[in-house]
């Protein structure tokens, strides 16, 4: 039987699309350098996870959104995980975790011309200080006396900074650093104020599997562990420019 071109092409057309169907969708946020939709391949954690599913034979969709909606979209099922989770997220949506990816270090930034030097969180007693809407920060930092003000991101709650509606902003140095350097109207006008307040993995983290689904988490690591076997996991952290942790 002969079939038009036209036919041809289309049947063509909806293989290829086939075939490139993710096996699995992680939901994610902007947080370069870990997770960014404007960095190759993702940026580290992005690329480390869709390489390590794809060992496993895996194609991953990986959806970008503010965090306070990836974590809502979980709790609803519409993603098997999330990439770049603190553990207090990881226990507050009952999800199962991957080894530690990186360490963030948590702190404070600030304007350069106006520090806010303390010996004591409890010195920061009424500051105003910018956090993200859904993250899951150590309690005893919140719990510590200043005025959390919640923004939808972390580069918005820079540019309040920038603009005085902050004293602080709370934040990850890598991810602060990067985002003021990407950022034409906050470079040399805020920076990082030592020392980090606390030391938080960043992992990535899986909902359990339902009936009939692969074990995500269990797929996951194995797929990290053959990247770490072939050295292609250091190549992609030099690639980067990111630490292992």
């Amino acid at each position: 039987m002969r079939f038009p071109l036209a036919l041809l092409a289309l049947l063509a057309s909806l293989t290829l699309a086939c075939g490139a169907r993710a096996d699995l969708r992680l939901a994610t946020l902007e947080y370069p350098p870990y997770c960014s939709q404007h960095l190759p391949e993702g940026g580290s954690i992005v690329e480390l996870t869709t390489r390590a599913f794809a060992t496993q034979g895996h194609k991953v969709r990986v959806d970008f959104m503010p965090w306070a909606r990836v974590r809502a979209a979980l709790r609803d099922g519409h993603y098997q995980g999330a990439l770049a989770l603190w553990p207090q997220e990881v226990a507050e949506d009952q999800l199962r975790p991957s080894r530690p990816l990186f360490y963030s270090e948590l702190g404070f930034f600030v304007r350069k011309d106006t520090p806010a030097p303390f010996l004591d969180l409890a010195e920061l007693r009424g500051r105003k200080v910018g956090v993200v809407r859904g993250y899951g920060y150590p309690r005893r930092l919140l719990q510590s006396g200043f005025t959390a003000e919640e923004a939808v991101d972390d580069v918005t709650n820079l540019r309040k900074l920038e603009a005085g509606r902050f004293d602080l902003v709370l934040l990850e140095r890598a991810v602060g650093q990067h985002l003021i350097a990407a950022t034409p109207e906050l470079r040399g006008k805020l920076r990082w104020q030592p020392p980090a307040l606390a030391r938080v993995p960043l992992l990535a983290a899986f909902a359990e599997p339902r009936p009939g689904q692969p074990d995500w988490a269990r797929v996951y690591e194995r797929g990290l562990k053959v990247l770490l076997a072939n050295g292609e996991y250091t190549r992609i952290l030099q690639r980067h420019n990111t630490s292992a942790p």
